[in-house]
């Protein structure tokens, strides 16, 4: 069937979860209801683009969700256009913020009230399509293994709303499908039918953590886990996180920690308008595509990441595993073309690692933590940490070399395997 919601025909139905073509509500002893999603949609001077966010979200044929807007702000007649598209709709609450805390701090002021067990943060010049919602939720029900969160392909528009292009902003190649399980062994929504279950199968593809590389479109395109986003959400002053993106900081982090899935089937409009802070261009094949001011602040990104993970080491490496823990640092950092050498030649790094290191010593034990720090920073950059923690690195240095010599071995037997295959290729 087809409502009418301020003048937009959105298709739905009776919103019933099934199992093996039954409802739940006959086979379960009590009523099995739809996941709250929450949308926390951040607004700072787009008034002629937020009302478009705003009532994407309203059209959603998904049933069950609430929306936080939050305005960072905003000098120009955005409260205006804000107040007229969400109208009487009780599903929406408003955060009216003082001034302009940046993309990332305002975002968590959404999260903070936010109640749903799944989230999506919209940026207010983007929108989304009527059944964003209900394909991303089915892909978490459908999938294998949860993940952390799930991206899907945007329609790339310019100012105007016209299309230029169709398709995934990450790097991952197109390949893998069929990542769902048998439609009728998961939990379905009404609002996904069966041939939309097929072409939703068809275009998933599962990352695991381990997987390198910027996988994921932009912000508005991501449905995170929210219990996974309060484990990992940033530590750092509102001050401090000015100028770092939600996508920016949560994409790569929930990753490591839980692995994520890309959908390859257009959700969501990317808006290219000249003032994009990431990428105001058309993708185009093997172009990195970062034209806008956030490239300045990927150091800042980098940091605090690491911060993240190092300042709750103990409880991220009892749930990851220690191996996983000190490589999640490792793929964090190693990113954007800049390595976790190059990261700890900064004082920044360097700190975040000296107020941590007696937990880091706790956690792991002093011998193991030194060797991991050294795979991770030049040999100087290390010094540089002893001292600033008050420990002397002649005092180190006898089970320092032994360190050094472990990696060089280390090095050289990927170099001899390395050379191995390429002398015996598998067929």
């Amino acid at each position: 069937m087809h409502k009418k919601v301020d003048g937009l025909s959105v298709e739905t139905s009776a919103s019933d979860l099934t199992l093996r073509g039954l409802s739940l509500s006959e086979l379960a002893p009590e009523p099995v209801t739809y996941p709250l999603v929450s949308f926390i949609i951040r607004n700072w001077n787009y008034a002629r683009f937020v009302g478009s966010a705003i009532r994407s979200v309203r059209h959603q044929t998904y049933p069950n969700f609430e929306a936080i807007v939050v305005d960072n702000g905003s000098t120009d007649d955005s409260r205006r256009e804000i107040e007229a598209a969400i109208g009487d709709d009780p599903r929406f609450r408003t955060i009216w913020l003082d001034e302009n805390l940046g993309a990332l701090a305002g975002a968590l002021k959404g999260l903070d009230v936010a109640r749903g067990d799944f989230v999506t943060f919209v940026d207010s010049d983007d929108y989304l399509l009527a059944d964003f919602t209900a394909m991303h939720v089915q892909t978490h029900l459908a999938l294998p293994r949860s993940v952390a969160f799930t991206s899907s392909a945007v329609i790339e528009i310019d100012a105007t709303g016209a299309a230029l292009g169709t398709g995934l902003r990450g790097s991952q190649p197109d390949t893998r499908k069929g990542s769902l399980r048998r439609s009728f062994l998961v939990v379905r929504l009404s609002e996904v039918s069966g041939p939309q279950f097929d072409q939703l199968d068809d275009s998933v593809v599962a990352h695991p953590p381990t997987e390198n590389g910027w996988l994921w479109s932009p912000g508005t395109s991501n449905m995170f886990r929210r219990f996974l986003l309060e484990t990992i959400r940033p530590r750092a002053k509102s001050d401090v996180m000015f100028g770092l993106s939600v996508d920016g900081h949560f994409c790569r982090l929930a990753h490591v920690f839980a692995g994520s899935a890309t959908i390859a089937m257009p959700l969501s409009a990317y808006r290219l308008h000249g003032n994009n802070f990431f990428a105001g261009n058309p993708t185009l094949d093997g172009a990195v595509n970062v034209s806008g001011p956030a490239r300045r602040f990927f150091p800042a990104r980098r940091r605090e990441a690491m911060r993240v993970l190092v300042e709750d080491a103990a409880s991220l490496s009892a749930s990851m595993g220690a191996w996983r823990f000190w490589s999640a640092i490792a793929q964090v950092l190693d990113s954007d073309g800049v390595t976790s050498v190059q990261v700890f030649e900064a004082a920044e790094a360097q700190a975040i690692i000296v107020e941590n290191l007696p937990a880091l010593f706790a956690t792991f034990g002093k011998w193991d933590t030194l060797r991991k720090l050294r795979q991770l920073m030049s040999r100087s950059a290390l010094k540089a940490i002893l001292r600033a923690a008050g420990l002397s690195p002649a005092a180190y240095a006898p089970r320092m070399v032994g360190i050094e010599l472990s990696m060089l071995e280390a090095r050289l037997r990927r170099k001899r395997r390395a050379k191995a295959a390429r002398r015996n290729p598998r067929p």
